[in-house]
């Protein structure tokens, strides 16, 4: 299950909600295995720079390399493209851990 952390500076429009739905699709559309992705927004009041930053956290599997983040990065990033108003930094950044990780479902 990914977890999707979506930080955008202020002054961007950014409809997280749609967005994180729309970055959901495309992580399972690239990834079937992937499973929910669990999407939360993070407007940011006070910065620095316009920017849009998603940080996706995923479990490692054996198909999940770099050419797998690099890919997956991309697709990702045009999402966020189609969002921002320029001049706006894009990043995205895709981890994949399974230092100690703990899910309960209630």
């Amino acid at each position: 299950m990914p977890h999707a952390d979506l930080y955008f500076s202020a002054d961007q429009d950014v409809p997280a909600k749609d967005l994180l739905q729309k970055i959901e699709a495309e992580i399972h559309a690239f990834d079937p295995s992937s499973g929910v992705c669990k999407g939360r927004a993070h407007p940011v009041a006070e910065f620095n720079h316009s920017h849009i930053y998603l940080r996706l956290s995923m479990l490692p599997k054996e198909h999940r390399d770099a050419a797998f983040a690099k890919e997956l990065g991309e697709r990702l990033a045009a999402l966020l493209q189609g969002v921002a108003t320029g001049p706006c930094a894009i990043n995205v950044n895709i981890l994949f851990e399974l230092v100690h990780y703990t899910s309960v479902k209630i």
